[in-house]
């Protein structure tokens, strides 16, 4: 089973937490959700029953991960949940004032802080994030993903700005 990955991100003012896991070889899918408040918002599950008997299967799990974590970012950025988030949350739950989408915000993957550091120092090593990128796209997987962050903080993080969000709208 491949250790997932954790994103808090930022749109149109609201925060949002987008995860990702493998549920392993038992049940061979990955599933990623888009989280608000401890709501699920969207939800995507590949399935890799097809490929358990691949030699390298650790990496056919990691790519599919990556893969269905940026897409469930992009569609975010795109306003792709945008009706739905409408739908559950209410027509007040944007800030008028963002209109601008995605900045990432404290993230993390739940992995062991020395593998986050190892993919940093490799990235580094091979003169990624050395000058600004052409797109969002053209980015890297995992440039702001990974960090030496806890799991816990980033959910401690998240749950405190999302009380302080609520105490300010109801002023």
């Amino acid at each position: 089973m491949q250790s997932g990955f954790n994103t808090n991100i930022r749109h149109r003012g609201v925060l949002f937490h987008v995860q990702t896991e493998d549920s392993g070889i038992a049940n061979p899918h990955v599933i990623t959700h888009l989280f608000q408040g401890g709501n699920i918002m969207a939800s995507e599950k590949s399935d890799y029953s097809d490929q358990v008997s691949d030699g390298d299967l650790e990496s056919v799990v990691r790519e599919l991960m990556e893969a269905q974590h940026r897409e469930m970012l992009e569609g975010l950025r795109a306003n792709a949940h945008d009706a739905v988030i409408l739908e559950r949350l209410g027509a007040d739950v944007f800030d008028e004032d963002e209109t601008g989408s995605a900045d990432l915000g404290d993230t993390a993957a739940t992995q062991a802080p020395e593998v986050a550091a190892q993919r940093g120092a490799r990235a580094l090593a091979a003169g990624i994030g050395g000058g600004p990128p052409q797109s969002r796209s053209a980015r890297i997987f995992g440039e702001k993903v990974i960090s030496a962050r806890p799991l816990d903080e980033v959910v401690l993080d998240y749950l405190a700005d999302s009380a302080h969000k609520r105490k300010r709208s109801a002023k």
